[in-house]
């Protein structure tokens, strides 16, 4: 933001420190980047709802379970194949077979009518 847009918020500042910062800033955003959206950690901890304890303990329990399932997942099927997978090519997999099961599935209940 400039200057002018920090002193019509009410942020006062002289012109030394706010160089110093939006250098540091700029410097910072070539490096790592900046995030222009808000992720779903940002979203549960600036809600106003009364369930950001039971939202947030979801949300950790939800990534943990990914990380722990990625990598049961991986482990198995470098040991059975010899490579590995990442977790786009396990879903595509996982959904073709599940579609696959569901309709050898319903063809067997065809059969036995």
């Amino acid at each position: 933001k400039t200057m002018q847009v920090l002193t019509v918020q009410g942020i006062y500042m002289n012109w030394f420190s706010y160089f110093q910062i939006q250098s540091r800033f700029d410097k910072d955003s070539r490096a790592e980047g900046v995030y222009d959206k808000l992720t779903e950690l940002d979203k549960i901890l600036m809600g106003t709802d009364e369930k950001v304890i039971k939202k947030l303990y979801g949300h950790l329990l939800e990534i943990k379970l990914e990380k722990e399932q990625v990598k049961e997942t991986m482990i198995a099927w470098g040991k059975i194949f010899g490579y590995g997978i990442d977790l786009e090519k396990w879903q595509k997999l996982w959904s073709q077979n599940y579609k696959m099961t569901m309709s050898t599935a319903y063809k067997e209940n065809l059969y036995k009518m």
